[in-house]
């Protein structure tokens, strides 16, 4: 009798459940669908597949909530039938009837466990993979077809267009060739500011982490999508006069995404690997990358200290393979940069410049200051073979160039030299070592220095980007587990407040079950924003919102079983 009543009552419960979660599922799934359709990222049939794979995630949230909305209208269908009642005058005790509740609740949570952990992060990947790459089939499908394709405020028409492979090691993800380009630039208005043509262009979507910096910063988010239009040989006409520019490279222009690129995404799996190896985050390699930058530069300069006060010349190597000796009494900081000390006999830096062909230049200088190179290529098809090494320049003030016999020659008022390597560069070695490596070994460098120093600076930002990351895996980590104990806890609390609620309407009982779980929600997720921002102190709010739903259960279960 027993078993046959807890099939009836499980038959009863999981098809409220499919029904409910269907309903809620699709309302919401439909909800995050318009606005990408709205915005015009999205065409109808595109909505439809998005929908679909916006079904899981969503079911992350309705799944408990359709869960808790089927055990109360199962016990309190029971209670309104009376079987409750019959059941106990049988010698059936609440526990027992609540046993296909519980097995139910304990199915459900497992479940929503393994969504969390490994199905919704792959569903939201696809989501957002959508989104940026259906951007880029859209625009080749309207140039092949012969129509002008519409980027930001330039519209582009191209003879020919196909899709080349970006090179191994760069960070472009896609990139299209165009032949015969013409291209219209407007402005807010709607006035042309650009007309022209180009013999060819490229179209690239990159991360914006890849920009350079005044990109970077007009987008102001880092994991965004972005397209960056390089056209060559191109011939502009302003006020009917043609004018050349080549290359001209049009500023990056973001491609919204849906979701963000964030550890919250990742599967299970993916998170422990995360803590282990942070630098697998791109935010948190672009830190690393950055305190090695600074930590090259800092040996470098003291290299070359070393170097001038020994009576060496310090050695640069320039982009073109050119050679550049420097003979200084030594190198000390200055503003942005290292100023080389002049030598006190001549009362002036000596210079050596020999080109690859073998041709060599004297120059004479007053004032020389190294700097560091820091502002990226714009062009995200430069060589990226150079962006390993150490990048400096030099600039130099009241110039000399020296002519035969060292008799002076051409004056300048200042020479710059950009796009300087030297000799021995640290940098390849530095970016090998991972970000817990680098932090370690720079430490008593970074205590000796000012804390607004670059290497100071730099060690800060690395080590908020790890502390930052391993209190996002922590809180999703605990928040997965917490929704999925969250459910069980709510398919035990509808089933006790249909019972204890006899005789009221269902709706009643239902909001009695429903308004203590969303509270529980809130705090749970307000738990999980507190863990992310400070630590460990979120986790007793996340797992107290768990424990005061179960509490409220268990009080009215005990008044149900003193009745």
């Amino acid at each position: 009798m027993l078993w046959t009543l807890w099939r009836a009552m499980l038959i009863d419960f999981w098809r409220l459940l499919l029904l409910s979660t269907a309903v809620l599922v699709t309302v919401i799934a439909f909800a995050a669908t318009v606005k990408p359709l709205a915005d015009g990222k999205l065409t109808a049939d595109q909505a439809i597949r998005f929908m679909l794979l916006a079904i899981p995630p969503m079911l992350a949230y309705a799944l408990p909530f359709a869960a808790g909305f089927a055990a109360t209208l199962t016990y309190h269908r029971m209670t309104e039938d009376n079987e409750v009642t019959a059941c106990k005058a049988s010698g059936i005790s609440h526990e027992r009837l609540l046993v296909p509740a519980l097995l139910s609740g304990l199915m459900l949570a497992a479940g929503l466990w393994i969504l969390n952990d490994r199905v919704i992060p792959l569903f939201l990947h696809r989501m957002q993979e959508m989104i940026t790459r259906d951007f880029a089939r859209l625009m080749v499908n309207s140039l092949q077809q012969g129509d002008s394709a519409r980027i930001g405020n330039t519209e582009i028409h191209a003879d020919n267009v196909q899709a080349v492979d970006p090179e191994p090691g760069s960070p472009v993800q896609q990139q299209f060739l165009l032949t015969g380009v013409a291209m219209v630039e407007t402005d807010a208005a709607g006035n042309i500011k650009i007309d022209g043509t180009a013999r060819r262009a490229w179209i690239l979507m990159l991360p914006a982490w890849a920009l350079g910096p005044e990109d970077r910063a007009r987008i102001g988010d880092d994991d965004a999508t972005a397209v960056v239009m390089k056209f060559v040989d191109v011939t502009i006409y302003r006020d009917g006069a043609p004018q050349s520019a080549d290359p001209l490279i049009a500023p990056a222009i973001p491609i919204p995404s849906v979701f963000e690129d964030d550890p919250k995404y990742a599967s299970g799996a993916k998170m422990a690997r995360i803590t282990h190896d942070p630098d697998s985050m791109s935010f948190v390699d672009r830190r690393r990358v950055a305190l090695a930058r600074s930590l090259a530069a800092q040996q470098t300069y003291t290299d070359f200290d070393a170097d001038l006060r020994a009576g060496r010349p310090a050695l640069l190597r320039s982009a073109d393979g050119s050679t550049i000796r420097v003979l200084g009494a030594g190198i000390a900081p200055a503003g942005d940069g290292w100023a080389i000390t002049p030598v006190r006999e001549t009362g002036s830096i000596e210079l050596e410049l020999t080109a690859p062909t073998g041709r060599t230049d004297r120059v004479r200088a007053r004032s020389a200051v190294l700097q560091m190179q820091t502002t990226a290529d714009r062009d995200p098809m430069a060589d990226q073979t150079a962006r390993g090494v150490s990048r400096f320049r030099l600039v130099l003030g009241k110039v000399t160039v020296l002519g035969s016999a060292g008799q002076p020659g051409t004056e300048l008022d200042e020479s710059v030299y950009t796009d300087l390597t030297p000799a021995h560069d640290p940098l390849p070695a530095l970016l090998e070592k991972p970000s817990r490596e680098l932090i370690a070994s720079s430490a008593d460098i970074a205590a000796a220095l000012p804390d607004d120093s670059p290497i100071a600076r730099a060690r800060r930002m690395l080590i908020r980007e790890i502390e930052y990351l391993e209190r996002e895996v922590l809180s999703k980590q605990h928040e997965r587990l917490a929704m999925s104990a969250q459910c069980l806890v709510m398919v035990g609390c509808g089933s006790v407040m249909a019972m204890y609620l006899a005789g009221a309407t269902p709706l009643v009982v239902y909001l009695w079950s429903f308004f203590p779980a969303l509270i529980s929600l809130v705090m749970l997720e307000s738990g999980q924003q507190i863990t992310h921002g400070t630590g460990i102190i979120g986790l007793p709010v996340m797992w107290g919102a768990i424990a005061a739903l179960a509490a409220l259960t268990a009080v009215v279960f005990r008044r149900l079983a003193r009745r």
